[in-house]
């Protein structure tokens, strides 16, 4: 088999993995399974980034995983979600100034074959816009400090309230009918609070609460300087839109026993409506075949009203679209509630979009189907 390098890049929030959790659940099994009935052998490369810091703090640690991937033989290809999509773009462009020593070979760059963006906001979200004025940067911060407070200050009667609150869960669902997002959270992170598990989480907490960086360059008006002032290089690009169901009030109401659903579907509903898009004029800066493809998959004209809950669907255009998912923002990334040995994501956006394992698999094989399409065909195995 051929080998080549995928490497994954998380967005907004993204840790790689934090406790038992893992931000890409199940995609780096799906890619490799995959691309090896196409022949090739795939090596998969999770990049952890700053949480909430600049694009161009998170970029510089995209290149240097690049580098320490460039090490390795074959073609390299780069999948981004959501931030990540835009970290990728900044990261490989020769005119980018990174705060990072990491430097590609000329080699290297020219074995980076193609770059596919997730639910990226190549053109902005105006979730960040709200979360840049002064209310909401002040209940993103102090938020963080708080839960960071919790975890650094409150070690035993923390525990007893993590324990009391998922025995409330469970009382609310006594008969264990379905495993849902509280189950993940307890069992894979808050279970076993470990002093190194604590550590890590208020680490995490904090870099959130020190860096709002991307919160602004995350505004449309941000993305278009960072458009402007990012030459893409000469590479295969492509782009996957996710566009979720609009809330409903009948949605709550089919939700009556899943506790999560019902507490988060006000923050749905909020950054849904919050994510529309507001230039009328986005729709034709996009091309003839790119619209096509995403009339056809959405099964109606996109319009300002299309969003994944975070994203407008036509920000989420960058080259080709390859694949048009009915799916929230985090669904795509295996956070839709699966279930399975290998992974096991919670459904964190209750989005009732309908995106199951059928249609995880769908995506994610379209995927692995371009990233074969831009790779040296295989050698024949010998006879």
């Amino acid at each position: 088999m051929q080998p080549l390098n995928i490497v994954l890049v998380p967005g907004f929030f993204g840790f790689g993995r934090l406790g038992d959790i893992s931000y890409f659940a199940g995609v780096g099994a799906l890619l490799q399974q995959a691309l090896s009935r196409a022949g090739f052998e795939a090596r998969v490369t999770e990049v952890v980034t700053p949480p909430t810091a600049s694009i161009r703090r998170r970029a510089g640690h995209v290149l240097e995983a690049l580098v320490r991937v460039a090490e390795s033989p074959g073609a390299i290809h780069v999948v981004g979600h959501s931030t990540g999509g835009l970290d990728a773009r900044l990261a490989i462009a020769e005119t980018a100034s990174l705060p990072t020593n990491a430097q590609l070979s000329e080699e290297a760059r020219q074995r980076i074959r193609s770059l596919v963006s997730i639910s990226c906001p190549h053109y902005g979200t105006n979730v960040s816009t709200f979360f840049t004025r002064p209310l909401g940067r002040a209940l993103f911060r102090w938020v963080a400090r708080y839960l960071a407070f919790m975890l650094e200050r409150g070690r035993l009667p923390l525990k007893v309230l993590l324990r009391l609150g998922y025995l409330v869960v469970r009382f609310w669902d006594p008969r264990r009918r379905r495993r849902g997002t509280f189950d993940q959270l307890y069992e894979r992170l808050l279970n076993d609070l470990s002093e190194e598990r604590r550590l890590e989480l208020v680490q995490f907490l904090r870099q959130i609460a020190a860096e709002q960086a991307l919160l602004f360059q995350l505004t449309p008006a941000g993305c278009d300087l960072l458009n402007a002032c990012t030459l893409d290089p000469p590479i295969a690009y492509a782009s996957v839109v996710t566009c979720a169901a609009q809330p409903r009030f009948r949605t709550l109401l089919r939700s009556v026993t899943n506790l999560y659903a019902q507490l988060m579907f006000p923050v749905f509903w909020l950054l849904h409506r919050l994510s529309r898009e507001k230039d009328a004029a986005l729709r034709a800066q996009l091309s003839v075949a790119q619209l096509a493809v995403v009339d056809a998959g959405l099964g109606h004209e996109a319009g300002r009203l299309d969003s994944d809950g975070v994203v407008p669907v036509l920000s989420q255009v960058w080259g080709p679209v390859l694949h048009v998912a009915h799916a929230d923002h985090l669904d795509v990334v295996g956070q839709y509630g699966a279930l399975g040995e290998q992974a096991w994501g919670g459904d964190w956006l209750p989005s009732a979009s309908g995106f199951d394992a059928a249609a995880f698999e769908a995506l994610w094989s379209d995927v692995a189907g371009f990233i074969a399409a831009q790779s040296t065909p295989p050698l024949p195995n010998p006879i």
